[in-house]
């Protein structure tokens, strides 16, 4: 049986705090000195185990993924200048500078990580710029940002006025991810009840995104637009599926309002039928329990997640990764008996090199040096 290689769709890298001064415009560097005296100082979200360098050293980060028969890896940000500030154009220009350091980065591992761009969707012309330069630099997808409505200039995913932007991605092929907890509350003050409470309610600040963008009819205008939800968990998707299911079955009636009936609606099919078009899921981390059970399934009968649109995740270098088990995970997943190796390989690598344009032969050296065999014992 021929080896596989795992491409992860869930990494996160960061500069040093002081790293990112250079990649800032001249004009916010004094105002950057100031905002990492305070919010700039905080822990890092990594694990102890890995050491913080391990969010922004790419070759250390391959090497760990290596041991782990990872070949490749798609990353989100730990970490940005002016991160949370409710100024427009301080938080654009810490994204133009994330970008500049994450080209940098990613450059040293080349064709081994995979960025992901920083757009703020408040000014729709810079944005479509952002997205076409993105492309340039090499980076497979756009981070959705968070949606904040109490900020002046914010719209909703459903807005119309948001279709450049989605068109955009369309040209340029590169897909929307949506990562777990952006968009939600600030929550304070700092312990363990407001991360438990963050725990909690991600999902919903994150999957709000998806119902937007169906109810909206953004997929029904550009039906190419693909979009990922990676570290979302999954819980919430099959009941908000059929909750909407049922609604559109039952038509505009359950509203008590003619105001509904008397406009048409912006999408054309079943929303859970989008998830099979449209959606692409990352499970991350990549444990046990999230991936046996009734998750997954091979064909696309009524299954909310199939092998047809999962990916994995190494969540490298949270506390919570999936390693140092993610391959034996892996080849378990793979074992399971409605799994087919067709099936466990669209999820292992094919997925992810599908929906980020990821050019699999291109790493097949790499396959044969650190891959593994789907019927191998896990080690």
């Amino acid at each position: 049986m021929a080896r596989v290689g795992i491409i992860s769709v869930d990494g996160h890298v960061k500069a040093p705090w002081a790293a990112y001064r250079e990649y800032l415009d001249p004009q916010w560097r004094e105002r950057y000195d100031e905002w990492t005296k305070s919010a700039g100082g905080r822990p890092d979200f990594c694990h102890a185990g890995f050491g913080q360098a391990a969010q922004w050293d790419a070759r250390r980060r391959v090497a760990d993924l290596e041991s782990q028969g990872v070949v490749a890896e798609v990353v989100f940000p730990n970490g940005t200048p002016f991160a949370a500030t409710p100024d427009i154009e301080a938080a654009r220009a810490g994204n133009v500078a994330y970008n500049r350091w994450l080209t940098d980065v990613c450059s040293e591992v080349p064709g081994r990580m995979f960025g992901q761009a920083l757009v703020d969707f408040h000014d729709i012309d810079i944005a479509v710029k952002e997205i076409h330069a993105a492309k340039e630099r090499g980076f497979v997808g756009i981070l959705m940002p968070p949606l904040k409505p109490e900020i002046p200039g914010s719209r909703y995913f459903f807005d119309p006025e948001l279709d450049p932007i989605w068109a955009a991605c369309v040209d340029t092929g590169l897909p929307i991810s949506q990562h777990g907890g952006v968009g939600s509350p600030n929550y304070h003050p700092m312990g363990p009840a407001a991360f438990l409470v963050l725990a909690t309610e991600h999902s919903f600040f994150s999957g709000r995104s998806l119902w937007q963008l169906i109810l909206g009819g953004v997929f029904d205008r550009f039906p190419k637009l693909k979009v990922a939800y990676v570290e979302t968990e999954s819980w919430w998707l099959r009941p908000v599926l059929e909750l909407l299911d049922n609604r559109d079955r039952v038509g505009d009636e359950w509203a008590e309002s003619n105001i509904l009936a008397a406009q048409k609606r912006s999408y054309s099919r079943l929303p859970s039928d989008y998830l099979h078009t449209n959606v692409y899921m990352g499970i991350s981390p990549f444990m046990k329990g999230l991936t046996g059970g009734n998750a997954f399934d091979d064909g696309e009968e009524r299954e909310i997640i199939t092998t047809h649109n999962a990916m994995v995740g190494a969540d490298y270098p949270h506390p919570e990764t999936a390693l140092p088990w993610l391959r034996e995970t892996v080849q378990e997943f793979a074992a399971l008996p409605k799994i087919t190796e067709e099936g466990a390989r669209r999820v292992i690598y094919g997925n992810a090199a599908e929906v980020y344009g990821i050019d699999v032969t291109r790493l097949q050296p790499h396959i044969d040096r650190v891959g593994f065999e789907l019927g191998a014992a896990p080690v």
